[in-house]
């Protein structure tokens, strides 16, 4: 439908009558005018009514343009600008295109390359005067707005400067639109660094794609746990896709996470899979969750921050069954994948969106109306036609999947509504939590211990130490002779299971324990900052790791840094591990701490308890 909608406004601009362009500047200016518009494609103002006139001049800003240095020109020089239909282009800019034959590492390469960029930048502010070409909804979701906007002078959220061609783009809309504009048509590697960018430049712009580069499908694969991150690159290549699923988390229980979480899941089949078909979603290991999460680096998690913007709002990448964990073990909260209804062209579309997303945006987390929910639903608009986009207009996680749900028939591979848990059980939709399971296990274990005296399990959870624990089942060891052979193993089996999720529980919620703690000492607070510090060389971003000229890399970049970090990076998280665990230490030997050491010792003292007791029922 976009794309039938564009072809008919050319049509019925070519009937208008297309603008003419000329040049009253130097020869160069008029050979380097002429090489455009043989570049651009015919008809590329049409839609604008009247004469385009482009000049030389000696701009304001060209008493600070003295370098002959691409590379070091100063930050606010002017190259050219369009006012109506009349375009001015920097006298010092021509002259070094004329006589400055150096090649540069940066940028166009080449001031004669520049100058073409330059004409290009500024013809394309004509036509998008003409075309609002650069607020089209498609086009703000892929650049990082955070809503659709009307006005083409707003802001670009996305401020990743590490991975832009040139930083200006994030200036606005317009120019945006005029900077990609440039290398979608000059350089040959954009339709691999920019794909999801480039396939809407080529729709809006006529410009072809040219296929010369090799677009690396590689990621590298993000995890919660600092030795694991980034250790592999993995594969997204659509033909080896078999669905992208709506991943939703259930709610739960602090204040960020009371709608749930919203992602998506990517149903990669094995590579020894020589068909892609329904058979990959028991591939559950090469699976992987795409997650825009709040890029958290403090030791603690700021809410005011979250609420504010103060937090960057990115991409990541993770092994499917670790965000799967992560939410029904540890959070105990169900999780939904939901197949969505996608083309084969829209997958590889809805691909490109998530390459160029995740090396290269770095929005604003605003926990209200920048979330993981707008991002996820921006993310898959690109991607569907208009028509399906519009039956997703939520902001929260559960909002999305109701749509979803409500409309499956459009959106899904089927009707979905009025279907009990049971049935998105079977489905393969519902993973539920471990809490129907951890719940069976407390009521069967109250009667034996009295700490366990709370009413509901979540109470339990809230309460609950080691060292009580600790002194029931020292009890219950003690008397579950009592019992017959078969409850006194089941009765071991079922508090070696609930122990070990506690243990794990308590773990995990240790740091978030020492953070109420550190606002009573000065040093303490410093040392735990200190901590922060280690674990951030932990945590790189992907750009960090491959240092791509712009964009996301191609595969020979990915292949000459990624095998190299890989060596460093061992030696890396060995010795930045040690240390770190070296100052943890430190910080729990603090008098702040005692209770937290009294549980780690009881819950020591528990594992080997519970691994007797098993060895013992087992005789």
């Amino acid at each position: 439908m976009k794309l039938i909608l564009a072809l008919m406004i050319s049509f019925l601009a070519t009937l208008a009558g297309a603008a003419t362009i000329s040049s009253e500047g130097s020869p160069t200016l008029r050979e380097a005018l002429a090489e455009v518009q043989g570049l651009l494609p015919s008809g590329y103002l049409d839609r604008v009514s009247g004469a385009v006139t482009v000049r030389e001049l000696a701009l304001n800003t060209d008493v600070h343009f003295r370098t002959e240095d691409l590379c070091q020109i100063e930050e606010g020089v002017e190259f050219g600008y369009a006012r109506r239909r009349s375009i001015t282009i920097s006298k010092r800019l021509i002259e070094l295109a004329a006589t400055n034959t150096r090649t540069f590492s940066c940028g166009h390469r080449t001031f004669r390359k520049m100058l073409l960029a330059v004409l290009i930048h500024e013809i394309t502010h004509v036509k998008d005067n003409a075309e609002r070409i650069s607020t089209d909804p498609d086009f703000q979701r892929i650049v990082g707005m955070k809503r659709v906007q009307s006005n083409s002078r707003r802001a670009v959220m996305n401020r990743n400067a590490a991975t832009s061609a040139d930083p200006y783009e994030f200036k606005n809309l317009a120019e945006s639109l005029a900077v990609n504009a440039e290398y979608v048509v000059l350089d040959p590697e954009f339709e691999c660094r920019k794909p999801a960018t480039a396939r809407f430049l080529s729709r809006r712009l006529s410009v072809p794609l040219r296929g010369e580069c090799r677009k690396s499908y590689r990621v590298l694969s993000q995890s919660a746990f600092p030795e694991d991150n980034y250790s592999v690159s993995v594969s997204i290549d659509p033909s080896r896709i078999y669905q992208v699923h709506y991943l939703f988390a259930g709610q739960g229980q602090s204040i960020m996470s009371r709608w749930g979480h919203a992602m998506f899941r990517l149903v990669i089949c094995a590579p020894e899979r020589t068909r892609v078909g329904p058979e990959c979603l028991d591939d559950v290991s090469h699976h992987l969750a795409l997650t825009y999460r709040a890029n958290v680096t403090d030791p603690n998690l700021n809410y005011a921050r979250g609420v504010f913007g103060g937090y960057p709002s990115q991409l990541f990448i993770m092994r499917y069954l670790e965000v799967q964990q992560e939410y029904t073990k540890l959070d105990l909260r169900d999780i939904f994948s939901v197949p969505l209804r996608l083309s084969r062209t829209e997958l590889a579309e809805f691909v490109d969106v998530t390459l160029e997303r995740y090396w290269t945006y770095q929005g604003r987390y605003y926990f209200i109306d920048n979330n993981c929910a707008t991002e996820a639903a921006k993310h898959l608009a690109i991607a569907l036609p208009d028509a399906q986009s519009r039956l997703i207009g939520s902001i929260t996680p559960l909002k999305i999947y109701n749509d979803i749900i409500r409309h499956s028939a459009e959106l899904s591979d089927g009707s979905l509504r009025g279907l009990d848990r049971d049935q998105l059980r079977q489905r393969g939709i519902l993973v539920e939590s471990m809490f129907p399971r951890l719940n069976e296990t407390y009521q069967y274990l109250k009667p034996h211990m009295p700490s366990f005296s709370e009413s509901s399990l979540q109470r339990f959870l809230r309460k609950t130490s080691a060292v009580d624990r600790l002194r029931d089942y020292e009890a219950f060891a003690g008397a579950v002779q009592e019992l017959s052979s078969a409850l006194r193993k089941e009765a071991a089996l079922r508090l070696s299971f609930f122990e070990r999720y506690l243990a794990g529980r308590f773990m995990q919620e240790l740091p978030r324990r020492a953070m109420e703690k550190v606002e009573r000492d000065d040093a303490l607070r410093r040392e735990l900052s200190n901590l922060g510090e280690g674990l951030r060389l932990l945590t790189l971003q992907p750009w960090e790791v491959v240092d791509a000229r712009y964009g996301a890399p191609t595969e020979e970049e990915v292949e000459s840094q990624f095998t190299r970090f890989l060596e460093a990076r061992r030696t890396q998280v060995r010795t930045s591990t040690e240390r770190q665990l070296s100052q943890l230490q430190s910080i729990l030997e603090k008098p702040h701490f005692e209770a937290e050491l009294a549980e780690i010792e009881a819950l020591r003292k528990t594992r080997k308890l519970t691994s007797d007791l098993i060895i013992q029922v087992n005789q």
